[in-house]
């Protein structure tokens, strides 16, 4: 069963290696992109994440199925806020480039990118808690370090690649 989840989560791994570095690519023009790639990436880097999670965490396969539909419901809720976030981050940032910039509409992003943080916020709790409950101390404490660790390292390779296309998220 180990050698399975080793040869599985190595494909996973190379998939979303594939996925990001694709991502990473600067087409030809943006109308090029298929638009059905955003959640594939998303599925697949929950996927990844959670076999990884079952990895590092020493997961039984009971906790597994407990865990995996709960922490795949939560995760893709988060990519989907995330993303409203990132639209009303470019919104403010197009906004303020304005030459006068109305501060009415200013208010409005910051009200929305509050609101928005605060659910990123909350499902987080929501995760925590629900992993406090089905995991042991040990568990939780790897999770705490896993969960930083493979945070950083997405976003270190985001940025990489983001680098690469010399483009920011929030201005092209």
């Amino acid at each position: 069963m180990t050698r399975t989840i080793k040869t599985v989560g190595l494909l996973l791994m190379c998939c979303a290696g594939l996925c990001l570095t694709a991502a990473g690519q600067n087409p030809a023009a943006p109308e090029d992109v298929p638009r059905k790639a955003g959640p594939r990436i998303r599925e697949n880097l929950i996927t990844l994440k959670l076999l990884r999670m079952t990895q590092v965490l020493n997961l039984t396969a009971e906790q597994t199925s407990v865990l995996y539909p709960v922490v795949t419901r939560l995760e893709t809720e988060k990519y989907e806020i995330t993303q409203k976030l990132n639209k009303t981050m470019k919104g403010l940032s197009l906004e303020l480039d304005q030459a006068k910039p109305e501060e009415t509409k200013v208010v409005d992003f910051m009200t929305e990118i509050g609101g928005l943080r605060d659910r990123i916020a909350a499902l987080d709790k929501e995760t925590a808690d629900f992993l406090k409950t089905k995991l042991s101390v040990v568990q939780n404490a790897k999770y705490l370090l896993f969960n930083a660790e493979f945070y950083r390292r997405l976003g270190e390779r985001l940025g990489q690649l983001r680098q690469a296309r010399g483009r920011n998220r929030f201005t092209s």
